[in-house]
């Protein structure tokens, strides 16, 4: 009966615990960079691409602090659009919210075509096939209830991103070459051109493609509704996950460079089972490890869908979009419109084949924009609701939160910058994007106006899932 008074409510339930959680954030941030996008950033940052790893994780250290500081005083599901709408305005919110829309759907056939490619090894050809399959897949799960998907994370985490790294390090740590990590190896091909043969431009543009390689940390936000005790479980979960990505990424980025050459970097499309072939790993371990590498995007995959449609939810509930998406479903209390509308999209984006190097820009990009602009948000937390802050377990001092604040604004800024160099085109069909989200902003305020509505007063109210833990 509760079940169903919370559908009707449009409500969804507190189901994940501190292992769902940890395990989510785990899962998501591991499978789709590390596996995904080293062999490109390898291209450019070359052996130094640890050091890439490292920049790129820094900015997400800092970003993982501040979500742990709004994320423990307001707990909500679809945070970037309530956090954007309730500490700045309902348009920032919008924004951002398009932000995430773009990004989604993108990153959902990014990370699916991913999968793919591993999937060739098998099936060769069977890329975009096996993208499509893989995506209505997971998107079956995840209509099935958020207590199934949590727990279907937890083991996609364990056994395959856990598992695959921890394998790729213990097998490929003790063959790594000091002269390939160093960049100072004498091949056919002539000498390598050192650690670092872009200079520390290329380690940062590395750094640039491998955010998506991080960009789970954020996700915890927009499942704050749906997390059991969230102001002990996101704070452990975050910093659990946060120590365990930052490690196995370090020892990984070593362990690659060290083991192929500085000619088979610069291809860009290298990846952990060429350093296991290199390594002399052959027949069935090696089809073995292909299937964990395959379980590992699996994983990212599913907590993409899981976390983001939650976002849609929370705008469609506040009425900023078509109020059907806010709908819960009956019997498995998940937000099956909001899911489906990421799903469907992105497969329909699939069936037109988008080159997997554009993604990889193109999800950079729309990352970066939203981290820019919801970055005032932790500042006016305490100005808005300091009612939300005082019973937070965890505060930080204001001048320490601007230099936060500051340093993210500053690093996101540079990241959007480095792409406009790179890939305008790219930049070009993002900004067409945007300008057609802003006509519907306009026209759809004005429509929820003459129907009754203020925009404006709807997202002054805090959501009631946080007024639950105050």
């Amino acid at each position: 009966m509760n079940q169903k008074k919370d559908a009707e409510k449009g409500k969804l339930k507190r189901e994940l615990g501190l292992i769902s959680v940890t395990f989510f954030l785990f899962g998501y941030i591991v499978g789709a960079g590390i596996l995904l996008q080293t062999g490109t950033a390898a291209a450019i940052s070359g052996p130094g691409i640890w050091l890439a790893f490292i920049i790129a994780g820094i900015p997400n250290m800092i970003s993982a602090i501040i979500i742990y500081y709004i994320t423990s005083a307001f707990p909500v599901s679809g945070g970037a659009w309530v956090y954007s709408s309730r500490l700045l305005s309902p348009f920032i919110g919008f924004l951002v919210l398009i932000s995430i829309m773009i990004h989604i759907v993108g990153a959902l056939a990014f990370v699916s075509i991913g999968f793919g490619k591993y999937f060739e090894t098998f099936i060769p050809g069977s890329t975009y096939y096996m993208a499509f399959i893989i995506l209505a897949i997971f998107y079956g799960m995840n209509i099935l209830g958020v207590k199934l998907a949590g727990w279907v994370q937890v083991v996609l985490a364990i056994f395959g991103d856990l598992l695959i790294l921890i394998l790729f390090i213990v097998i490929g740590l003790p063959n790594v070459d000091i002269a390939k990590l160093a960049g100072t190896e004498q091949t056919i091909f002539g000498s390598a051109g050192g650690m670092f043969p872009n200079g520390i431009g290329g380690v940062f543009v590395g750094a640039v493609i491998l955010s998506f390689s991080y960009a789970g940390f954020t996700a915890i936000v927009e499942i704050g509704g749906e997390i059991k005790d969230p102001k002990r479980t996101v704070p452990l979960g975050l910093f659990i996950s946060l120590i365990m990505v930052m490690s196995l990424y370090i020892l990984v980025s070593i362990v690659f460079a060290g083991n192929l050459s500085f000619f088979e970097l610069e291809l860009g499309n290298r990846t952990l089972v060429n350093v296991f072939e290199n390594i002399g790993i052959s027949g069935w371990f090696l089809a073995f490890l292909n299937i964990l590498v395959l379980i590992a995007i699996a994983s990212t995959l599913h907590g993409i869908i899981l976390a983001y449609s939650r976002n849609l939810f929370s705008a469609a509930r506040d009425r900023m979009l078509p109020s059907f998406l806010a709908n819960v479903n009956k019997k498995f209390t998940t937000p099956h419109w909001s899911v489906s509308f990421f799903c469907i999209s992105s497969l329909i984006l699939l069936v037109f084949r988008p080159s997997y190097e554009d993604l990889q820009y193109y999800t950079s990009l729309t990352i970066a924009i939203p981290s820019v602009i919801i970055a005032f948000a932790p500042y006016l937390l305490g100005k808005k609701y300091p009612e939300l802050l005082e019973k937070s377990r965890f505060k930080i001092k204001k001048g320490y939160l601007i230099i936060l604040i500051i340093f993210n604004v500053g690093y996101s800024l540079l990241s959007i910058l480095a792409i406009i160099g790179i890939k305008l085109y790219i930049v070009l069909i993002v900004a067409g994007l945007y300008a057609i989200a802003i006509i519907y902003y306009v026209v759809r305020k004005r429509w929820l106006k003459k129907k009754g509505y203020d925009l404006d007063e709807i997202c002054s109210q805090i959501p009631e899932e946080t007024r639950e833990v105050i």
